[in-house]
């Protein structure tokens, strides 16, 4: 990366690399997981609970599902509208969905973000763009689902399932607390496409260009792979991809590559897909060659015709954690902070030297750049955030000329966020009387807008989930209610620090610390809005802190009988300060600007 070093320009944004196009803007929006709260199940026989904020009765999801997911359930609802009106404020007609924007593929949510998008088509003129990612489809072809917590009306959870799902097999009349309907399965690629086919899945009489890996057939039988099992590489099934190249602007070429792998296995005489969640490009690779050879295609012929190229997809096509991957897999272990789905380097490598400059990913709900360096090419991968995360925002990426300017536009103030709060303080209320152990902390329930909102939504998966399964327990039980300072004063001596020193480290506790931790890692530099400076160079100084304390093997092993289990917290603070203080200090990803005419560019600034 000596490149970043010499070719680093501060100008008014981020510049970071063929862009004829000009003045044209393209919304990135990946990971909605809609799922529609005016879903009607009453056909069910659930008429939904009221809600005094509604509109009308609601069918969602109980908070202690939110705060156990790695995405919001309900309030992406209002965070999808208050998105798509800010796009339609800045006049942007092109908007890009890279996967996930439904919750599971379920024909009740796919219908209802169809006629949310079909009406901001016909008011704005805007058009989208989707791929589908591994929520939608869940699996390649249409299978049972459905959930075992929606909330009923007295705070208790309810199940409700298609009625193919086991579940659903032999249902009391009497059974209130379980509803049986097929607009909760889970669609596989055919029932996806009939319903989201306007959305570039199939061409549009607009489109001066739309293309399929497969030549430009529309059927999904035609176009299709065939995919064997990994157990049994004589049983294999034809699967359908729906990958497109479209022109929908004079100049501009958007590439949706549908980088979903369902690798299945022969059980009992029949191929059962496994989810495509960890797959993604390494799979790729070995599943779908074809892939490589048609992107190489169509970059050469974009070079060729003078079009500006950006792709998209819903998997990441580069490391999303700044380098710190040994380092994170060195103190959580090798598959801690979902490491399967990150390409591996000699995947990073093949996907640049197909020519790609620009990629737009979603799927890890994280801001985050990256670039990958090859002899002949440098391709840029971006990481958008998802709305239904913290920190909610999305992408806007305006070409001119041989720039492609990347901003990262935040989605901090949703009107009407707070309307199903009264639904969750009776759940709360439920709880408390029936199963105290599930509480969780109501004080999510007076956040004044979105962002803090989505910032106590994580803070809640991070103890409830992240930590009980990322850290280790010693370090857990024994240190995360410690103040930094009480730490410090543990490994070494203290009397050297100065009283600004101690009096910062008194501030802050462990658990503060892996609190902003789980922030950063998600939002990377948007997460600064969260934390103040002061606790920034608090955490500094006890990064420098801890690398400067005596070696294990020598005066801690001499302080203390359990001399090992402080050299233990030892190493693993100074790991998770330094992997923290490295996520802190990455690539720009907030305002870039890539010159796509060169082969490796880079250009950072702090305004806009």
């Amino acid at each position: 990366m000596k490149f970043l070093i010499s070719l680093l320009i501060f100008l008014s944004c981020t510049p970071l690399f063929a862009a004829p196009a000009t003045n044209t803007q393209i919304a990135f929006v990946p990971d909605i997981h809609f799922h529609d709260i005016y879903g009607d199940f009453s056909d069910a026989g659930f008429a939904g609970i009221p809600v005094d904020k509604a509109k009308d009765a609601v069918s969602i999801r109980s908070m202690q599902a939110q705060i156990h997911s790695t995405r919001l359930f309900n309030e992406n609802y209002f965070a999808l509208i208050a998105t798509l009106d800010d796009i339609a404020a800045k006049g942007v007609k092109l908007v890009a969905l890279p996967g996930d924007f439904t919750d599971d593929g379920q024909p009740v949510h796919l219908n209802g973000l169809k006629t949310i998008l079909d009406d901001y088509a016909k008011k704005y003129g805007m058009r989208f763009f989707a791929i589908p990612g591994n929520h939608d489809p869940v699996r390649p072809f249409k299978t049972a689902g459905g959930k075992s917590d929606f909330l009923g009306s007295k705070g208790q959870q309810i199940g409700i399932y298609s009625t193919d799902h086991p579940r659903c097999e032999h249902v009391a009349k009497d059974n209130h607390s379980l509803v049986c309907s097929d607009k909760i399965a889970h669609a596989g690629y055919q029932e996806l496409v009939e319903i989201m086919a306007p959305f570039g899945l199939q061409p549009d009489s607009r489109d001066l260009l739309w293309e399929t890996p497969f030549g430009e057939q529309v059927s999904l039988v035609e176009r299709s792979y065939s995919q064997c099992a990994k157990n049994n590489k004589a049983r294999c099934k034809q699967v359908p991809d729906t990958s497109y190249l479209v022109e929908p602007v004079t100049g501009l070429w958007l590439l949706a590559i549908d980088a979903n792998v369902y690798v299945p296995e022969f059980k009992n005489g029949t191929l059962v897909f496994q989810g495509s969640g960890n797959a993604g490009y390494n799979k790729v690779l070995t599943e779908k060659p074809y892939l490589m050879k048609w992107i190489t295609n169509v970059v050469k012929r974009a070079k060729e015709q003078h079009k500006t190229l950006v792709a998209f997809s819903h998997f990441p096509m580069g490391e999303f954690y700044d380098g710190q991957t040994q380092s994170i897999k060195s103190l959580f272990g090798e598959s801690a902070f979902q490491l399967a789905r990150e390409p591996e380097l000699n995947t990073r490598k093949l996907l640049a030297e197909t020519g790609l400059k620009l990629h737009i990913g979603g799927h890890m709900h994280m801001n985050d750049t990256a670039i990958i360096e090859t002899e002949h090419n440098t391709l840029f991968n971006i990481q958008a955030p998802s709305i239904a995360a913290y920190r909610p925002a999305y992408k806007l990426v305006t070409l001119n000329n041989q720039l492609a300017k990347v901003d990262t536009i935040t989605i901090d103030d949703v009107p009407y966020f707070d309307t199903l709060f009264s639904a969750y303080q009776t759940e709360h209320d439920y709880l408390q009387k029936n199963a105290p152990a599930q509480l969780w902390d109501k004080r999510i329930l007076t956040a004044k807008n979105y962002q803090s909102f989505s910032k106590q939504h994580l803070q809640a998966l991070a103890r409830w989930r992240f930590i009980p399964r990322e850290w280790p327990a010693d370090f857990r039980d024994k240190v995360q209610k410690m103040s930094l300072l009480e730490v410090i004063s543990l490994l070494s001596d203290d009397s050297a620090l100065s009283k600004v020193q101690q009096q910062q480290l008194q501030t802050k506790t462990v658990l503060d610390f892996i609190s902003d931790f789980y922030l950063v890692r998600n939002a990377g530099t948007l997460a600064f809005a969260d934390i103040s400076e002061s606790t920034q160079q608090t955490y500094q100084t006890m990064g420098e802190l801890l690398n400067g304390t005596a070696e294990c093997k020598n005066k801690l092993a001499r302080k203390s009988n359990n001399g090992g289990t402080l050299c233990q917290l030892k190493i693993a603070l100074t790991q998770a300060f330094s992997i923290y203080s490295n996520l802190s200090n990455a690539l720009p990803d907030q305002c870039l600007i890539i010159d796509m005419s060169k082969k490796t560019s880079l250009h950072d600034s702090k305004d806009n």
